[in-house]
């Protein structure tokens, strides 16, 4: 095989070029960083054979896989397609995903570059989970565009199962409705809890209140605004849906406020819940009755929420106990 290559932006793109690496141990494996926060990093991992610092020596790769923040996707990808003589295929890590596919088929006309939009599902507890590594048991989604050859399409299973992880392909339209659902709605959801508590006139004082709970609640607006519009921009239908749908969530649940009797209690614990089903694996009906296959190894959605360790170590035991209703609520009253 020849060289593969990393175009890195994140910490998790990061850890599937070490894993890729440490699984493939004679693999040319060369990066490029779009952070400068990962710089450190990438020196002390020592597997790449080659740190790069101009995109153009890209042009030469074959297999060059891109994690960019989707505001300057295009721009990236055009640099590294422009001019382009070797066959190439490009594994492209960024959401929003129709809106990435509709651009390949439409825009890359050299029938040499071959580009497949992809996202790796990762369990950032897999210690708890007793699996190697982050990637182990877990699904690989992939949306290829019109133009991948048998070669390349073989050589990219080929690394995706040296890493013990799944090939899944998914519609990226349904992707983008995944993400939308649990990544695009969580953040904005943490703006607007920012926003409502900084603009209150106790802010000063309530602020000093605001531990982890509200930490938790609002880490979603720590990202970037620019990509956060470009990805509602370029999903917007789907965006839209959900967001109609977290609407009337908060309608329902100012109704039982107003109701004041037990309705309020039953909406909170059917939310308490739906969070354990998610977090144990149960993934079937509400009624629990039909549990994910891979209770063990899920770990983390593609919403990227971290699954708390106590909560994973209550799916060991439940696995251990076969129990089915570890999720149900146990009432007082």
């Amino acid at each position: 095989m020849s060289v593969l290559s990393f175009i890195l932006s994140s910490n998790e793109s990061l850890e599937l070029a070490i894993e890729i690496k440490n699984k493939n141990k004679n693999l040319d494996i060369q990066c490029f960083s779009l952070e400068q926060k990962l710089d450190k990093q990438i020196k002390e991992s020592n597997v790449f054979n080659k740190i790069h610092k101009n995109l153009k020596d890209f042009h030469s790769h074959e297999i060059v896989f891109v994690d960019s923040l989707v505001k300057f996707r295009e721009g990236i990808l055009n640099q590294i397609i422009d001019n382009s003589t070797k066959d190439k295929l490009i594994v492209d890590l960024s959401p929003a995903k129709n809106d990435a596919i509709n651009w390949a088929n439409s825009s890359i006309n050299n029938e040499k570059i071959n580009y497949v939009s992809a996202y790796p599902i990762i369990n950032l507890n897999y210690k708890l989970s007793k699996v190697d590594s982050m990637f182990t048991e877990q699904q690989f989604l992939l949306m290829p565009s019109k133009n991948v050859n048998e070669r390349f399409f073989n050589i990219l299973i080929q690394i995706i199962e040296s890493i013990e992880m799944e090939p899944y392909f998914m519609e990226p339209v349904e992707f983008d409705s995944y993400y939308g659902a649990t990544n695009v709605i969580p953040k904005l959801i943490s703006y607007s809890i920012i926003k409502y508590a900084e603009e209150s006139s106790s802010w000063g004082e309530m602020s000093k209140l605001a531990k982890n709970e509200f930490n938790y609640s609002t880490i979603g607006s720590l990202t970037d605004p620019e990509e956060l519009f470009e990805i509602i921009k370029r999903t917007n239908d789907l965006s839209t849906h959900w967001f109609n749908q977290i609407n009337k969530e908060i309608s329902s649940l100012n109704n039982s406020f107003e109701n004041k009797g037990k309705s309020l209690l039953d909406y909170l614990i059917k939310g308490w819940e739906s969070r354990m089903r998610w977090e144990l694996g149960v993934t079937g009906n509400n009624d629990g009755s039909a549990p994910s296959s891979n209770i063990l190894s899920s770990g983390q959605t593609m919403a990227g929420f971290l699954v708390s360790e106590g909560l994973i170590q209550k799916r060991i035991d439940m696995e251990k106990s076969k129990s089915k209703d570890l999720w149900k609520y146990k009432r007082t009253k």
